[in-house]
């Protein structure tokens, strides 16, 4: 009797454990679907086709004690939200359980992998490391599970995209129109453009997409034109310069709104920080003389207005202000190049179910407004 009591909790120990792999999956590869019965008798560290995923990835050999490759969603999504509460909200599992399985990959990566800290989880530099290998594979594993037969109306996903201030502040309505027309099981999240490392978040899946106005290396990564900006100095309708513009020597003397210097895209914490017009410029900036310093250039059109300062920004966030009699706008006093604006993904993406579709949409959503609304700028000093 009592070992036939030892061979039943040895049992349903085991069950649990599967059952415990299969809710995981499920909730990392099919959010908000109904559990399927080929997941219902599937485990990572069981099925020989993904082990090969894994291995070719070189990640099987990387679970230095317990082996438990079913652990590496859940990692994934830790490396994601980089907090704890999320990252179990996001999973569908209790926040107990996910620190449970983060003390297993501690224990199976020897190593801390995360600090705690008042925002949340900071990654340690081993756990960079570990993700820029894990994501590529499980985001092979993941596609094998999607059907093959695409449909918008079914698709469900979160999509992290960056984008400036400005382009999230034009061009977020008309996106998320479309978006919940037409794929209204989406979520998306909207990251700004000034994060360290925007090409590496590309790459280990942190980011989905980035809207960029600076290249990145064609090699590894691919890119669509989503439309040309220019710039335009604004100033307030009863400025001095209001009505005849501002000569180079003027740009130079005037007092002006800029935004806060800040790393972005392929610079490092360690790099010189720089606006995007300082970046895009360079030695060819003329100087200026900065009075105020902001942080979010959307909002750099109504202090002009009230004030005696002038600021570069897009023309398209300019507009509606010149329109309504609030501000004047000119051109610059000096030339600069073309401002391109692109949509950049890995190409590890390119063999991803619904990634043509979504690609399309924003290609779609950005001529739209650009068609409609003559947008040509969504870059701000």
């Amino acid at each position: 009797m009592q070992k036939a009591a030892v061979i039943w909790a040895y049992a349903c120990a085991v069950f649990g454990a599967k059952l415990f792999s299969c809710l995981v999956i499920h909730n990392w590869v099919l959010p908000n679907q109904k559990l399927p019965v080929r997941i219902r008798r599937f485990d990572i560290s069981s099925n020989l086709y993904y082990l090969r995923i894994l291995s070719l990835n070189g990640i099987t050999g990387l679970m230095l004690r317990n082996h438990d490759l079913n652990l590496l969603p859940i990692f994934d999504i830790l490396m994601r939200e980089q907090h704890l509460s999320k990252a179990a909200e996001r999973l569908n599992m209790s926040q107990p359980a996910v620190s449970n399985a983060l003390k297993r990959l501690r224990l199976g990566f020897d190593d801390e992998l995360f600090v705690r800290t008042g925002r949340g989880l900071k990654p340690t530099q081993r756990a960079y490391d570990l993700h820029t290998q894990i994501a590529p594979a499980l985001m092979q594993i993941r596609s094998s599970f999607e059907e093959q037969d695409f449909s918008a109306e079914t698709f469900s996903r979160t999509i992290d995209v960056s984008m400036n201030h400005a382009v999230e502040h034009i061009w977020g309505p008309a996106l998320m129109d479309q978006a919940r027309s037409k794929a209204p099981n989406l979520k998306w999240k909207v990251h700004p453009d000034y994060l360290d490392d925007i090409p590496g978040r590309l790459k280990d899946g942190r980011l989905g997409y980035a809207v960029e106005y600076t290249s990145m290396p064609e090699e590894h990564y691919d890119s669509l034109l989503l439309l040309r900006e220019s710039l335009t100095l604004i100033c307030a309708t009863d400025h001095p310069c209001a009505l005849t513009g501002v000569s180079l020597e003027e740009f130079q003397t005037l007092a002006q709104v800029s935004l806060v210097r800040r790393s972005g895209m392929v610079r490092s914490q360690n790099s010189r920080r720089t606006t995007p017009l300082e970046f895009l410029l360079g030695n060819a900036l003329p100087a200026r003389n900065i009075a105020l310093q902001m942080s979010s250039f959307v909002s750099i059109p109504p202090v002009v207005a009230a004030t005696d300062l002038i600021a570069v920004v897009p023309t398209r966030l300019a507009r509606p202000f010149v329109d309504a009699g609030e501000l004047a706008s000119h051109n610059l006093p000096f030339d600069y190049p073309e401002i391109e604006v692109r949509l950049y993904w890995h190409k590890s993406r390119n063999t991803e179910p619904g990634h043509e579709w979504l690609v399309e949409l924003l290609a779609q959503s950005a001529a739209t407004i650009s068609e409609t609304q003559n947008l040509q700028g969504q870059l701000a000093d």
